[in-house]
């Protein structure tokens, strides 16, 4: 008698342990979907803030090409940046026009 309910009640605990396994596998799936949704939205984000920043870097473009504003012609490194990104699109015009007469 006495094995009996001893038995009896590893097989309850074996069903407790069980029934919190697919709980805690649930869980998991759950937790899982919510990760892949959360790096869904970072990356949708990150894109967000590159879209952003390379609008504020063609304003500032602008800005300087139109005889910008205090803040752009302070900057010392970014007039550099812009003089080598025009002289790149000058070089770049240059072999265009050498490739069409050649």
């Amino acid at each position: 008698m006495v094995l009996e309910q001893y038995i009896q009640r590893v097989e309850e605990k074996l069903q407790l342990l069980v029934k919190r396994l697919h709980q805690v596998q649930s869980e998991n799936v759950l937790l899982k979907e919510e990760i892949n949704q959360q790096q869904q939205t970072l990356q949708q984000q990150t894109l967000a803030i590159q879209a952003m920043e390379d609008k504020l870097h063609l304003s500032r473009i602008a800005a300087t090409a139109q005889g910008g504003t205090a803040i752009a012609t302070e900057d010392a490194a970014f007039k550099k940046e812009i003089r080598n990104k025009i002289n790149e699109y000058i070089k770049e015009i240059d072999r265009c026009i050498a490739l069409l007469n050649g």
